[in-house]
């Protein structure tokens, strides 16, 4: 049966009939494995044309005043409140900068692919680690990923936000650096045999052929292929990412693992991997807003994913992202400004504009779950804004 990774190309959401709680596996149990992956073909064998590529592989106390009087205490004002300082705002473009690091890693590895070259991940290693050691930098790149403002639509992008979903969702189930390292650098490589899939495929516009469906669903084992070439080191790497096709029920491909065969990395990048896919344009179709692909996965496609990466999904990949513009019932569109992960569904926003379109001219804040007759409506693209 179709994944719906597969399907969002052809306006068609698969529906499926079983769940099940599963076991999240050690990655020590994949790197002690010495056997390489063995990946089924559909519709004949490449192995030919990948081989011919020859790829590699303390602060001080402050004394207080003897004497403190509320008239010498001095309130900051509050725009001095909200505005960031001018080191916060340089920290911000420098994580945001990250995301143009990222992409243009990968670029490079898809340069060096289709010219048949050598290629290494170690720079793309000290990308994931700069993400996972900077505070924020996760939660800053997330809007900017579901922003996609200047952003092109294409594998490299791709790679880039599920790469930041992930780490979200891998924080999410506590992982240490180390781990979410590990599940970054996969992430950002978990697509790479797309290279191989011609690009009459993967930009049809119509519904995939049979042959056609065969051919996009070999992308796991040209991206195994890949990154065994980066020899023993890395070849966890290469196992885990050609996991993320598989699916909780066994449904998935290439080898229709299930429930605790698949490893967890797999797990949370296949998640995000589809989430990524409708949340961004297709050839076909817009891209769903954040707040509707989570209903579409949770609602339609439960029973292929563990209930745990439901869970995640829906508590840290919030609805609502930072930045992201709502509507609410009493028509006001606002900017969502804070999210709790108890309460997804009821930001703290700032309202723009009134029910008539309006702008206001003074800024006002609301805590929807301070406000129970307010709730939120739907969401509305940057360009939709009134004028």
């Amino acid at each position: 049966m179709a994944r719906l990774s597969d399907l969002i190309k052809q306006g068609k959401i698969p529906e499926k009939k079983q769940d099940e709680e599963v076991k999240i596996r050690n990655l020590e149990r994949l790197k002690e494995d010495k056997d390489a992956v063995k990946t089924k073909q559909e519709g004949g064998s490449s192995s030919e044309e990948i081989s011919e590529m020859n790829l590699p592989t303390e602060a001080r106390e402050d004394k207080l005043p003897d004497k403190i009087t509320l008239e010498n205490i001095s309130l900051p004002s509050e725009d001095e409140l909200t505005a960031p300082s001018k080191e916060g705002l340089e920290e911000q473009k420098r994580i945001e900068g990250l995301y143009a690091t990222i992409y243009d890693f990968i670029e490079g590895v898809i340069s060096s692919l289709k010219r048949k070259k050598r290629f290494t991940i170690e720079k793309g290693l000290e990308i994931v680690k700069d993400i996972v050691h900077t505070e924020n930098a996760t939660n800053i790149l997330y809007g900017k990923a579901v922003q996609g403002k200047g952003i092109p639509d294409n594998l490299s992008a791709h790679s880039a936000n599920v790469c930041i979903y992930s780490l979200i969702l891998g924080k999410g189930v506590d992982y240490s650096q180390e781990k979410l390292i590990e599940l970054g650098i996969t992430a950002l490589l978990h697509d790479i045999g797309m290279v191989f899939i011609p690009n009459e495929i993967v930009s049809k516009k119509g519904k995939l052929t049979t042959s056609e469906l065969q051919q996009l669903r070999k992308h796991p084992y040209y991206t195994f292929k890949i990154l065994q070439t980066l020899g023993e080191k890395y070849l966890w790497i290469a196992k885990t990412a050609s996991q993320e096709q598989e699916r909780e029920n066994g449904q998935g491909y290439p080898n229709g693992l299930k429930g605790d065969e698949i490893h967890d990395y797999a797990k949370i990048i296949g998640i995000a991997d589809v989430y990524e896919a409708l949340t961004h344009n297709r050839p076909q179709r817009r891209g769903y807003m954040p707040h509707d692909a989570v209903k579409l996965i949770l609602g339609t496609q439960k029973d292929l994913f563990s209930n745990e990466v439901k869970r995640l999904l829906l508590t840290k990949l919030s609805c609502f992202p930072l930045g992201s513009y709502i509507t609410l019932n009493s028509k006001a569109i606002c900017k969502v400004i804070e999210i709790y992960e108890d309460a997804p569904l009821r930001p703290t926003v700032e309202i723009l504009f009134d029910s008539q379109n309006r702008r206001l001219q003074k800024k006002k804040i609301i805590r929807l779950t301070d406000a129970p007759l307010l709730y939120v409506t739907g969401t509305v693209y940057e360009s939709d804004l009134p004028q």
